[in-house]
C-alpha cells in the first residue's frame, strides 16, 4: 500500500500574532519620540550656531568700524524691520554670506510656519548711543542706552519669541520647555561714560 505524503503547514497562531504587533507597538512608542526630539536638538543647535555666526560678524564689523551695526538712520528713524539692522554684516564686506532665518519661525526652504512672529533673529536689538546722539541731537539718554549691548533671540521650541524679556530657554528644564535661546554681546557701546552724555 502506498503512502501519501503529507505536507507541513507552518501557520502562527492569534496568540503569537498579537505578541509580535505588541513588540513592534513598543519599539514604534519608543523610537517616535526619540526621532521627533532628534529634530528639536537639530534645531536648537541650528539657532545656537547661526547666532554665534551673527555674533563672530558683529564682532568683526566693529573691529572694522568701531561701532556695531546702527540702530538708527542718518534721518534718526529706527532702522525696521529689526533684521535690517544685520544687513550691513552681509554687504558691502561680507561677514556673513546672508542673515540666519529662525528655524523655530521659518521651515525648510523659507516656508514661514507661523506669520504671526515676527522675521528671524527679529531681536537682533541694538539701542546704542551713537547714532542717538549724532542722529538726533540727543545729549541726555537713559542709563539703559548709556552703554547698551546687543541681543539677539531666537523663538525657541515653544514658538514664540518673547524677545528675552521673560526667561530663557534652558535644555536642561525639557526640550519642549518655555523660553527664547538668546545670545547677548558685551556693552561696549560709545560713550559708555555717563559725563560723556549729560546728567
Amino acid at each position: 500500500m502506498m503512502r501519501k505524503n503529507k505536507k507541513k503547514f507552518w501557520a502562527f497562531t492569534l496568540i503569537e500574532l498579537l505578541i509580535v504587533v505588541a513588540i513592534i507597538g513598543i519599539l514604534a512608542a519608543i523610537a517616535v519620540p526619540n526621532f521627533l526630539n532628534a529634530q528639536l536638538r537639530a534645531k536648537i543647535a541650528n539657532a545656537v550656531s547661526d547666532m554665534r555666526s551673527i555674533d563672530t560678524a558683529l564682532e568683526m564689523y566693529r573691529l572694522d568700524n568701531n561701532l556695531y551695526p546702527q540702530w538708527l538712520d542718518p534721518s534718526g528713524t529706527a532702522v525696521n524691520p529689526l533684521p535690517r539692522r544685520l544687513y550691513p554684516l552681509t554687504t558691502p564686506i561680507s561677514y556673513i554670506s546672508s542673515v540666519p532665518q529662525d528655524p523655530f519661525i521659518y521651515g525648510p526652504p523659507g516656508v514661514r510656519l507661523d506669520e504671526s512672529q515676527n522675521e528671524a533673529y527679529t531681536t537682533y536689538d541694538y539701542v546704542e548711543s551713537w547714532s542717538t546722539i549724532h542722529y538726533t541731537s540727543t545729549t541726555i539718554l537713559p542709563p539703559s542706552r548709556r552703554c547698551a549691548e546687543w541681543r539677539l533671540s531666537s523663538a525657541g521650541p515653544d514658538g514664540t519669541n518673547t524677545y528675552g524679556n521673560y526667561f530663557s530657554f534652558d535644555a536642561s528644564n525639557g526640550l519642549r520647555s518655555f523660553g527664547d535661546i538668546v545670545r547677548v554681546g558685551p556693552k561696549t557701546t560709545y560713550p559708555c561714560n555717563d559725563s560723556l552724555v549729560g546728567k
